[in-house]
């Protein structure tokens, strides 16, 4: 019995240490900076934060093939002309020709299909895709699965100095979850 306790604590020290050499690892892979040149077909937000994700994706619709901008996971409550054009003073034409708003989704998973088929139903083969520095590893990987689109980054920075650490870790577990649920596919 003592072997096999002895045998147990091994093993969780070897899961505990390799967890923390990754959790260290993702930070240090966290975007630090974006790309200032880009060529997709459109841009698409994920939604979160205070609202400077959508802010971005507004001032880099004019960089996208199709001028088109798509904002994924918004709240059925959202009213998007009011708030688009009369809370963040957006251009009421640029708003009506250029932008989208799905309602459908409810989590990163959720955020990849949904934008999936309006991608398809557009005619879109890549996206920039924006969300946070956190929130972007996670983001980028379901996307790449799941959307069957050409995928560049756009991490906004939410201008911490300091990642608070439950934040970081909850990331990284989901970051790792995502990629035990998803066989990874591999080109032959």
């Amino acid at each position: 019995m003592a072997l096999l306790l002895k045998r147990v604590n091994i093993i969780l020290a070897l899961i505990i240490i390799s967890l923390s050499l990754g959790l260290i690892k993702f930070k240090n892979q966290l975007p630090q900076q974006n790309q200032e040149s880009f060529n997709v077909d459109a841009i698409v937000v994920l939604t979160g934060g205070r609202g400077e994700r959508i802010i971005e994706g507004y001032n880099q619709i004019n960089n996208s093939k199709e001028k088109k901008l798509f904002i994924s996971g918004v709240d059925n409550t959202f009213n998007s002309e009011v708030v688009l054009i009369n809370m963040l003073n957006f251009d009421q034409e640029k708003v009506e020709c250029c932008i989208e708003v799905g309602y459908l989704s409810k989590n990163t998973y959720e955020n990849a299909l949904e934008t999936r088929y309006w991608a398809l139903e557009k005619k879109i083969n890549s996206i920039l895709l924006i969300t946070s520095t956190l929130h972007m590893p996670r983001a980028e990987f379901l996307f790449n699965q799941l959307s069957g689109l050409k995928v560049t980054p756009f991490a906004i920075n939410n201008n911490q100095s300091v990642i608070p650490f439950e934040k970081m870790l909850e990331e990284y577990i989901k970051l790792v979850i995502s990629k035990m649920v998803f066989v990874k596919k591999y080109e032959i």
